[in-house]
């Protein structure tokens, strides 16, 4: 049943597209688009080495808007993402990414559904090994894609942008998590050579404990420079204590500070991450084939993780080489 909705989803997205073909107005615009990120990794973790194929987070989507028919400058806009695993041995390899619907206008944009928090959002393209071993989610709290949430981002005044996020609890004896931040600059670096955010989450649900995270990121863009930067704290509550047979909160600390630079067709690029005593230090280089296409090289060594499991679930200790291709469209 999994394998026909996943094939009823992908003939969704075929046809939403074809519109974009056939349109021939300005206002309406449909883009069906996914890109294909495939290596093969060297891992070594508690003293065992193994090679796999890792799909990082591979995807297709489409999105769209279309302007309205009213007394209003409105524009409906939705977003549907599945993320394709094609290193998983069964054919059921799809699952949800961000999935909303909203209206966009004067006012900024609304959208509902399934969406990246808005602390997540607000790093920009800071992470210079997303989707890798490398992704700053490995160490740290607060990189969630939640349901049942409802988004706002606001136009930008001056190069400054607010944006929030409120998300439906589905727990009863529960508050309701949000998340808010403000931004200074362009997050990509394209419009500006200059980034700064400071975001909020508070509430956020895991399956043993509440967050609540606090995060300042930094980027600058000096030629072909590009530095960056981010402090954070997580407070963790209701985690409970076996020993004590009670919950307890602590708190949790950690930053991340990164380097690229770009020689030509290479880019140059090392990172490094300190959270709750463990660290992961990252070096790495893209080579541009195309304007959608280029392989890739990086090596991650990840310890320290000798604290409970309550702050950290996925990462492990672990050295990790791959190199691999990405294909977009």
């Amino acid at each position: 049943m999994k394998l026909v909705k996943n094939t009823i989803a992908l003939a969704i997205c075929s046809s939403l597209a074809l519109p974009a073909f056939a349109a021939d107005k300005l206002d309406e615009a449909v883009d069906f688009y996914g890109k294909l990120n495939i290596s093969l990794q060297a891992s070594e973790e508690k003293g065992e080495s193994f090679n796999e194929l890792q799909s990082n987070a591979s995807r297709v989507g489409v999105k769209g808007k279309y302007k309205l028919d009213t007394d209003y400058d409105l524009t409906a806009i939705y977003k549907l993402e599945w993320q394709v695993n094609v290193n998983d041995d069964s054919k059921e390899n799809l699952t949800a990414r961000n999935q909303w619907v909203g209206l966009q206008g004067g006012f900024g944009e609304v959208t509902l559904g399934r969406s990246d928090t808005t602390l997540k959002v607000s790093q920009g393209k800071f992470d210079l090994f997303n989707d890798y071993e490398g992704d700053l989610k490995h160490l740290f709290i607060g990189e969630n894609r939640v349901t049942d949430s409802l988004t706002y981002k606001s136009p930008s005044f001056n190069n400054v942008k607010f944006l929030a996020s409120y998300i439906l609890s589905e727990d009863s004896d529960l508050d309701d998590p949000f998340s808010i931040a403000v931004q200074f600059g362009d997050g990509k670096l394209k419009k500006t050579d200059f980034f700064l955010s400071l975001a909020h989450d508070q509430n956020m649900q895991g399956k043993s404990a509440i967050y609540e995270t606090t995060r300042l990121v930094g980027m600058y863009q000096l030629g072909d420079l590009r530095l960056g930067a981010i402090l954070t704290e997580s407070e963790i509550s209701e985690v409970f204590d076996a020993a004590n047979a009670a919950f307890i909160g602590k708190s949790e600390n950690g930053y991340a500070v990164n380097a690229s630079y770009k020689i030509g067709k290479v880019l140059a690029k090392v990172q490094y991450q300190e959270f709750a005593g463990a660290d992961a230090i990252n070096i790495g280089a893209d080579y541009k084939l195309g304007k959608n296409t280029k392989v890739f090289a990086w090596y991650t060594d990840r310890e320290g993780l000798s604290f409970d499991g309550q702050t950290i679930k996925k990462a492990t200790e672990g050295t990790y080489f791959a190199i691999g291709m990405e294909q977009k469209f």
